[in-house]
């Protein structure tokens, strides 16, 4: 039973299928997004199904962007989402 559970757990960190945003350092790193609608040095915006994202700030760049997968970088001051 315990294999099955480390399995688990093993398979869920390497094939992460969930929405998260992990806030660290001055910098967030956004997991599963569907969409980035905007980005500029102020502004970055993207989706994930029916929400939509804004991370305000200065000097925002998008320091890593894989297909599911971004790294804001810069003066995070605000994250909404409607």
């Amino acid at each position: 039973m315990k294999k099955n559970k480390l399995f688990r757990l093993a398979n869920n960190y390497i094939n992460e299928n969930n929405f998260s945003m992990i806030y660290k350092n001055n910098s967030l790193d956004v997991i599963n997004y569907t969409k980035i609608l905007d980005f500029s040095s102020t502004l970055i915006s993207f989706s994930h199904k029916n929400n939509d994202y804004y991370v305000e700030g200065d000097n925002l760049v998008i320091s890593k962007m894989m297909e599911d997968e971004i790294l804001i970088t810069g003066n995070i001051k605000k994250i909404t989402f409607i």
